[in-house]
């Protein structure tokens, strides 16, 4: 950068800081300077204060001689406030471009070499104007003039009165009013003779003489307007010359001036110009510097003790809190509320003295004396103070110490601008700040250090538009200027901001200047991303062509050379499109500009190009959404126009135009086979696995659309429309354009179109702002073949045709080796449907389908299937995803004779319920999700004992139903699924799967709680055989009673019966009110003895599940045969009334349904590492020994609803864990295997069920021990009875070999530990066993084993007869083997020990 630049930058700072001079003028010296063209005599001073040339050797403020080259003044008129200038825009009207903005991109060596201030004209008349404006402030001196000009002139009767009377001036008195301490204002006299006054030129010597000695020897005398030939003596050039003297001063400090017309100086001459100069260099060397450098002198002594280091602190200290002068007497609260300090105070005379120090341009003794200045401001919270003081340091820093840290001083910028701005109050604060933020981005560039430059023109105030504009476009030239090379990004990015904020200030051609660069910087950012890819790509071997090309890899270097200029092209376009793609907000805005360019120079080609690009941004605001899409409009208006008058430009009509908006996603859109119907239509492939029927995966079942319908069926295909804008659109004469194949013809796709099908028309869609809606369009096809939905067509606001593509890419194809060369997709066939005249047309209902029950209650929906096509329907198949929700009755034809189908309900009622009762049922577990409803029944879906029986087949208009059943089996939300499938042929269920045309329904259901049931065991006191069952029923209702109606267990070994009648006999008993709860307990009995042999053998379901097992862990095999059918025990008892009739077929079949659904449940959260295919083939549906639990219950009031609850798999307490033994390898038939992972496998398998048989254990005990006592005889002293002890087998795989010792209360000291007593009074001490104690005996699996002993008591009354020690053994019965405890549980060798107390009374007879 030129050195003239940088000093003009210098320059700049030091004029906006130099001294003022009060100039006031007589009537007579304000007439001179009027007809010069002078609004006073300060403006005829003006130029001549700027660079002065002093030549002088001055002292600084500590007496060192320092060489003041030259001095810059600025001549004022008063004091308080300086006339506003007049604006004028007339400068910036038509802005050009800058010299770095070329046609290709940015010129990277022009944005480095070129100045920064040549690049935007304007933010240099800005900055001269705003600081030329600066206003006089409390808190600092610059304003305030050092020195008073008076002038008068010689025409004037009295001159010397003239004088005096401007020095008695308001002007004048509020310069001495502000004056410091100690210190004298200077007064400048001056006496000018106007050449148009001849007579006065004899006598004003002499009058000059009079005001030398009157007023000193600060006096001067002025001649001018020596030009007395007003018609053009003078040469013309010598005019213009003179007049450029002020036009240029007034263009350099007051640029919005306009000053274009006016002629300055038509009465002076090059003498007069000449006399002026002389007279303000005369008046500044001789008179102003001097005594600056005394109101300098006398200051640093007055405030010599504050600059004395830490002396002065102390004294200050010391002045500042032990002085009398209060703090109130040297501060005051100005107008604007912010703490000044007064004009006598130290404070005060210290920023006095630091201010002229630094306009006599002494910065580092200015600088150390601001900075005393900033602690004392600074701790008193004078915030005005302290901000202009930290402005003058980090100014001082940057003008002499530029050496210090570059972060330092930044940071003293940002907190001067922040106090500005943050921390104080006058309305001048922003004035400040930004005077602040641009001195110091003056600085800046000053130094060239452009990388703070950004930051700090940032942080300046944005309280205008205008002012904003201006700071970031210059933020944007300095990312030009820092680093090595020129940040085009953030430059492009601060230009857009800039012309946002132009756009706000109504400065188009400014706003329309940046958008111009930013669209080439982008394009330059473009073409650098593309240069880089390709060098990243060579510098790994490869250019983009070789990978993309299919026939590159035969070729040799030499053969792929001429084709790498065609491969960056490609790339630099892609690397274009991914920034355009980032940058889409910026281009909205350029795009608009451009195209309202194009439309006024009427290439409506373009111009309609830009605006399109334009509709796709959705952040765009509604006012301009709504404008652009007007101007969209008028543009194809116009086009039209022209091109019908034959006119050139106009948008060439070759079809519909493919708009952004509105936005259509094809990947919602939806094809709804029969639309007057509920429910989704579709073929999907149904597996009897009980998974949900998907859709065809296209290999297996040869199948390439998964949508099928009939002949002259409608289709209804759904349209999600969205509207991304904020305004609304209108879209009329919506329709589709489809392609028809015919099957098997070979007539042109466009001639069937519209013979085969008929597509309806939507006549218009209302799309509010950011509004999606579906609009439904629906195609009836007239002949047999495939038809494909290319697209939709519409009016766009009734005026613009336009055209949506709904055409996706199918599967990438990577078959071939052109195909992983090249991208190419398989045809999609989303949006497309096969019409076939082979198809089952048949209208599938499903009526009263319930969204909220009660949990347990029933709810009766009804499902209708009729046949409205001309083929018969041989197969109908129902699936159900939560099987323990839904019960289904058999299907029923619709004839005229049974039009009401069967109205019996799911709860039969019985007069007299048998208490006990063995019914067989199959133990097998199957999946019963699938139900057929016509057609054959297979063996897969289970036996027609607990399946519904189904029709024959469904003739061409017949119909049938069927009654549903609806459960609230848990509570909470849930989603129910039903789909129903049917096809034509007269075998279509196979064993694995099969392709069915099918409709799902889908519900929302909410179950709310109504009963909580519990259940607990409890060991029976009475009989070891017995347990106890509690069952607390809750009524969570808070307004409504419910009548227990019925209780049922089943069982494989135990029956139930209530422990009281008492709810039977009186039937209020069991009326459960809202919030209240009752209990029932039941005793639980083997229901018979002789059973127990019968559960060893190999037919048991347990012994079932333990082969299968053992064939599964050791050869992966499932077993050939089924469960045989269970022998179940139901154990009922009825409370009021009539029963329910649990062995219903339909009631029955529910309830195994849901069991079965439990059941597998339970299975998949127990043993995770089997497959949920194998567990029908290894695990019975019912157990022996467990219990299930059905409580029916009637709602007493209301809707009169009725259900069950049921708990399934009550746990009793005692041992049965069967499965460890399927752990044991088999004696033969074990597959051997040298697979790692299938070793692993079986490992892991094993461990998880040998460890979760030993977690699933408590405390169970597998013998109970029960003492009886009899009727005590007197036998001497003692009392004497006979005792009974009974050890029952709650085991029903292992007998158990024990010995049972009978301990006395004296013999339990052995097990206490050493040192511990025990108290043997009362009971204990009492009594004692009579005869043997100890027995050895055996018991045999669900055995009772009865040992009699004997024992005595010394008196009557209660004791304690539970002492004793069991030790058990257990053994294979009838064998008496021993037991492998490999994978055997705990229970196999323990000691047993009572648990509580059992008090007998023995008394005498």
């Amino acid at each position: 950068m030129p050195r003239a630049s940088l000093a003009q930058k210098k320059d700049f700072v030091t004029k906006a800081f130099c001294p003022r001079i009060l100039a006031l003028a007589s009537a007579g010296v304000q007439d001179a300077c009027t007809v010069n063209g002078f609004d006073s005599f300060a403006d005829l001073l003006s130029p001549f204060g700027q660079d002065v040339l002093t030549q002088i050797t001055i002292q600084d403020g500590q007496g060192a001689p320092y060489f003041l080259d030259k001095i810059n003044v600025r001549f004022t008129t008063d004091f308080v406030t300086e006339k506003s200038p007049t604006h004028s825009s007339s400068d910036v009207d038509k802005p050009a471009d800058p010299s770095f903005i070329g046609s290709d991109g940015v010129i990277l060596d022009a944005a480095i070499a070129d100045d920064i201030s040549t690049w935007a004209p304007w933010y240099t008349l800005f900055r001269q104007q705003w600081v030329g404006d600066m206003q006089p402030s409390e808190h600092e001196t610059f304003m305030l003039p050092v020195a008073c000009l008076l002038v008068a002139s010689g025409s004037e009767a009295d001159p010397i009165g003239a004088l005096r009377t401007l020095q008695a001036s308001a002007a004048v008195q509020r310069v001495l009013s502000c004056s410091d301490g100690g210190t004298k204002t200077l007064f400048y006299y001056m006496l000018l003779h106007d050449g148009r006054d001849t007579a006065a030129l004899q006598t004003i010597d002499l009058q000059f003489d009079q005001v030398r000695k009157t007023f000193g020897q600060n006096s001067a005398l002025l001649k001018i307007n020596t030009n007395t030939d007003l018609l053009g003596a003078a040469d013309a050039s010598e005019r213009v010359k003179i007049s450029s003297i002020w036009s240029s001063d007034i263009a350099a400090t007051r640029p919005l001036v306009a000053h274009a017309d006016t002629s300055y100086g038509e009465m002076l001459t090059m003498r007069d110009v000449a006399a002026l100069r002389d007279a303000v260099k005369l008046m500044l060397v001789r008179s102003v510097v001097p005594h600056m450098q005394y109101v300098i002198r006398v200051l640093s002594d007055q405030t010599a003790s504050e600059r004395r280091g830490i002396t002065g602190r102390l004294f200050s200290a010391g002045r500042r809190y032990l002085n009398t002068t209060s703090k109130a007497e040297n501060t005051y609260v100005g107008t604007d509320g912010e703490m000044y300090y007064r004009h006598r105070s130290p404070e005060a005379m210290l920023r006095r003295l630091a201010d002229c120090s630094f306009m006599l341009k002494d910065y580092r003794f200015a600088q150390s004396v601001y900075q005393i200045a900033r602690r004392d401001f600074q701790s008193e919270k004078a915030w005005m103070c302290y901000a202009g003081v930290q402005e003058m340091i980090g100014v001082c820093k940057l003008l002499w110490e530029v050496q210090t840290t570059k972060a330092e001083f930044d940071s003293i910028f940002e907190d001067a601008m922040l106090t500005y701005t943050h921390k104080t109050r006058a309305p001048r604060r922003h004035f400040l700040a930004v005077r602040c933020t641009v001195v110091y981005y003056e600085l800046l560039k000053h130094h060239r250090f452009y990388a703070f430059a950004p930051g700090a023109l940032l942080r300046g105030p944005a309280f205008s538009p205008s002012l904003t504009a201006l700071l970031n476009e210059q933020a944007a030239y300095s990312y030009l200027k820092a680093g090595s090379r020129p940040n085009v990004r953030k430059f492009a990015f601060y230009a857009m901001l800039a012309s946002q904020s132009y756009q706000k200030a109504h400065m188009g051609d400014l706003a329309s200047r940046c958008l111009r660069m930013v669209r080439v910087s982008l394009k330059s950012r473009s073409q650098e991303q593309a240069r880089a890819d390709i060098d990243g790509e060579k510098h790994h071997g490869k250019s983009t062509a070789e990978v993309r090309s299919p026939t590159m890899a035969s070729m040799d270097e030499k053969a792929v050379a001429p084709n790498m200029a065609a491969s960056d092209e490609a790339n630099a376009d892609k690397a274009s499109v991914t920034a355009k793609t980032k940058w889409g907000a910026i281009d909205s805005y350029i795009n608009h500009e451009l195209g309202r360019q194009s439309m006024a120079a009427h290439n409506f080609d373009e111009a309609f190009q830009y605006f399109m690009a334009l509709m796709g941004d959705e952040k765009t605001p509604p006012k301009l959404q709504s404008k652009y899409l007007q101007e969209l409009l008028q543009l194809f208006l116009e086009s039209n126009d022209q091109s019908t008058a034959g006119g050139g430009g106009a948008i060439k009509q070759t079809g519909a135009i493919e708009l952004s908006i509105p936005s259509i996603d094809p990947q919602l859109a939806r094809i709804i086979m029969s639309p007057e119907l509920e429910g989704e239509d579709a073929m999907l492939e149904w597996r009897l696995d009980g998974s949900s029927p998907s859709k065809p995966s296209g290999g297996g079942s040869g199948l390439q659309l998964p949508r099928f319908c009939s002949v002259g069926e409608v289709v209804a295909v759904l349209l999600v429309v969205t509207n991304p804008l904020v305004i609304g659109v209108t879209l009329n004469n919506l329709t589709l354009e489809c392609a028809f194949e015919a099957t098997g013809d070979s007539v042109a796709t466009d001639t069937l179109v519209d013979s085969a099908l008929d597509i309806s028309t939507v006549p218009t869609v209302i799309l509010e702002g950011e509004q999606t809606t579906m609009v439904t369009v629906q195609i009836t096809p007239r002949r047999a073949g495939s038809v494909s939905i290319l697209g939709a067509k519409y009016l766009l606001c009734d005026i613009l045709p336009t055209f949506k593509s709904l055409v996706l890419p199918g599967r990438r194809m990577n078959d071939t080796k052109e195909q992983r060369m090249s991208v190419v997709h398989t045809p999609d066939t989303t949006l497309g449907f096969r019409v076939s005249s082979d198809l089952p047309r048949l209208e599938i209902t499903v009526d009263d389908l319930p969204d909220t029950l009660m949990s347990g209650s029933m709810h009766r929906a009804c499902l209708r299937v009729a046949n409205s096509g001309e083929l018969p329907c041989h197969s109908v198949t129902m699936w159900v995803s939560h099987p323990s929700f839904v019960g289904v009755r058999p299907p029923r034809l619709c004839s005229d004779e049974d039009k009401a189908g069967d109205d019996t309900g799911m709860y039969v009622s019985l007069p007299d319920v048998t208490k006990h009762e063995r019914i067989q049922v199959p133990n097998v577990l199957r999946d019963y999700s699938t139900f057929v409803l016509v057609g054959k029944q297979t063996d897969a879906l289970g036996s027609s004992a607990h399946c519904v029986e189904p029709l024959g087949s469904l003739g061409p208009g017949e119909a049938f139903t069927v009654p549903i059943w609806i459960r609230g089996d848990r509570v909470g939300a849930h989603t129910l699924s039903l789909c129903i499938g049917a096809s034509s042929a007269a075998t279509v269920v196979p064993k694995d799967l099969a392709a069915m045309r099918s409709r799902r329904f889908e519900v929302d259901l909410l179950v709310t709680p109504s009963l909580r049931v519990n259940a607990f065991v409890r060991p029976s006191a009475r009989n070891p055989r017995e347990r106890l069952l509690g069952v607390e029923v809750e009524n969570m209702q808070t307004e409504l009673s419910v009548q227990l109606v019925q209780t049922t267990f089943t069982s494989g070994f135990y029956e139930l019966e209530p422990v009281s009648n008492s709810l039977g006999s009186e039937p209020h008993k069991a009326l459960v009110g809202p919030r209240q709860s009752i209990s029932m307990v039941y005793r639980v009995r083997p229901h018979d003895m002789t059973q127990s042999g019968k559960l060893l053998r190999s037919n048991s379901p347990e012994m079932f599940a333990v082969r299968a097992l053992r064939q599964f862990i050791y050869s992966s095999e499932k077993p050939a045969s089924a469960p045989e059918p269970i022998d179940l025990i139901y154990s009922n008892s009825v409370f009021a009334g009539k029963g329910i009739d649990c062995k219903h077929r339909s009631l029955q079949s529910y309830i195994m349904r849901a069991q079965a659904h439990r059941r597998r449940n339970a299975l998949r959260s127990g043993y995770p590492l089997i497959p949920d295919n194998y567990h029908s083939a290894m695990f019975p549906l019912f157990e022996s020994f467990s219990i299930d639990f059905v409580l029916f219950w009637s709602q007493v009031g209301g809707p009169g609803r009725a259900g069950h609850h049921s708990i399934s798999g009550i746990d009793l307490g005692v041992p049965h864990d069967y499965l460890v033994e399927g752990l044991s390898p088999p004696t033969e038939g074990a597959a051997r295997t040298w697979l790692s992972d299938t070793m692993h496998d079986r490992e892991a398998l094993i461990h998880s069920i040998a460890s979760r048989s030993e977690a699933a254990l408590r405390s169970e005990r597998p013998l109970d021990v029960m003492i009886r006592v009899d009727t005590a005889q007197k036998s001497g002293s003692l009392y004497v009875a006979d005792v009974a002890i009974s050890v029952f087998n709650h085991s029903w795989r292992y007998g158990y070999q024990f010995t049972l010792d009978l301990l006395s209360p004296h013999e339990l000291g052995q097990f206490l530990a050493e040192g511990a007593k025990m108290d043997c009074s009362g009971s204990r001490a009492a009594w004692s066993w009579l005869g043997e104690t100890s027995y050895s005996s055996s018991v045999e699996p669900h055995g009772l084993a009865v040992l009699h002993a004997r024992l005595s008591c010394y008196a009557p009354g209660m004791i304690d007869v539970a002492m004793w020690r069991l030790q058990a053994s257990a053994s294979l019965e009838p064998s008496g083997a021993a037991v492998s405890t490999v994978f055997s549980s705990r229970n196999l060798d323990c000691a047993l020990y009572p648990t509580q107390p059992h008090f007998v009374h023995v008394g005498a007879i």
